[in-house]
């Protein structure tokens, strides 16, 4: 069996996860838009593809799983995810097993209000969130919420652009310099420019915890790994402590059964000084969080290829040890000449 991982930029582990799952039974094939990067140094073959918006993206990687014989692909950015998501049946015809959620499920997790919307409909708390001023100014009057608030990008990632109010003026100014930060910069590509561009969310103060919500490929909840964060860096984790933590188990049972994805999908909770566990996001692929529960045992890569292949995957694949303390390095690695 082959494996694709597409947009696999510096995630070299991931390819490495996968290699020793495949154990030489197959190879690991990663498609990006640069050639230079570990991770496509790491992979058994290596294919640049143009970005997720070019109209030839699709075609390129039905090409390259065709031409490369690859049996599962895993997405590993958010931004592709809604086209390659469109094509399903296109890549379900030749064959390939797309670990991705369904369109409507992507565009929830990469849009901030629908990610609330949803909450609210599946009965899990969620930061209360709304899409312009005058709806925040009638939320602070009913009593709903109560400055300071957090101003973020509807379609962001990580932490980029996110301010935080403590009053209406200071609401109004922060307001208007995202909407033209977002207007200038490149990363609100995926967005409706006709709707708001904006989300204005309840400010929480809590403990993050990252969970990996696992299905298998038919969409039955399969398992959870719960990580608690210790340091963030870029917007991604740095430092975790893999728990126990039965509130936020069962709301990832709750979002498993609602989205129905096939593979990890990457969550983030607080929990608040309450007790009260609250959703605060959802990503459709592996998150950065993923290797501290790869360290603490799980096999989601193996898990993954064996149901691919009809295989029920290991019971220690999806057994996480707790109280597993895990940091990421940064080092240089040295790659062979493309030349040579």
């Amino acid at each position: 069996m082959n494996v694709l991982l597409t947009s696999v930029g510096r995630r070299a582990y991931l390819v490495d996860y996968f290699k020793e799952a495949l154990g030489g039974s197959g190879k690991v094939v990663a498609t990006n838009t640069i050639a230079e990067t570990t991770g496509m140094f790491a992979a058994d073959d290596a294919i640049v593809v143009p970005a997720a918006k070019d109209p030839a993206f699709v075609d390129s990687l039905l090409d390259v799983c065709q031409a490369h014989d690859v049996s599962l692909l895993c997405s590993l950015h958010d931004w592709e995810a809604p086209y390659i998501a469109a094509s399903a049946q296109r890549f379900k015809e030749i064959g390939v097993c797309l670990v991705m959620p369904t369109l409507e499920i992507v565009n929830i997790c990469l849009d901030k209000y629908k990610t609330f919307l949803f909450a609210e409909r599946n009965g899990v708390r969620s930061p209360k969130t709304y899409l312009s001023e005058a709806a925040t100014a009638e939320a602070l009057l009913r009593g709903e919420v109560a400055f300071p608030l957090v101003l973020k990008p509807r379609w962001g990632q990580g932490s980029i652009g996110l301010r935080i109010v403590h009053g209406l003026a200071e609401l109004a100014s922060a307001y208007h310099s995202l909407n033209q930060e977002i207007k200038d910069g490149g990363f609100a590509h995926l967005a409706d420019l006709d709707t708001s561009q904006i989300v204005i969310q309840e400010c929480l103060i809590g403990q993050e915890y990252g969970v990996d919500i696992v299905n298998d490929l038919n969409g039955e909840f399969a398992a959870c790994f719960i990580k608690k964060k210790l340091a963030m860096r870029a917007g991604e984790t740095d430092s975790a402590i893999t728990v126990e933590q039965p509130m936020i188990e069962s709301l990832s049972r709750q979002v498993a059964a609602a989205t129905r994805h096939p593979g990890n999908m990457d969550a983030d909770f607080f929990v608040l000084e309450n007790g009260e566990a609250v959703l605060l996001e959802l990503n459709p692929r592996f998150g950065g969080g993923y290797p501290f529960s790869h360290l603490a045992g799980v096999n989601i890569p193996a898990a993954l290829i064996a149901w691919c292949e009809g295989i029920a995957p290991s019971h220690d694949w999806l057994t996480m040890a707790l109280d597993v303390n895990g940091f990421k390095d940064v080092r240089v690695v040295g790659v062979p000449s493309r030349d040579q």
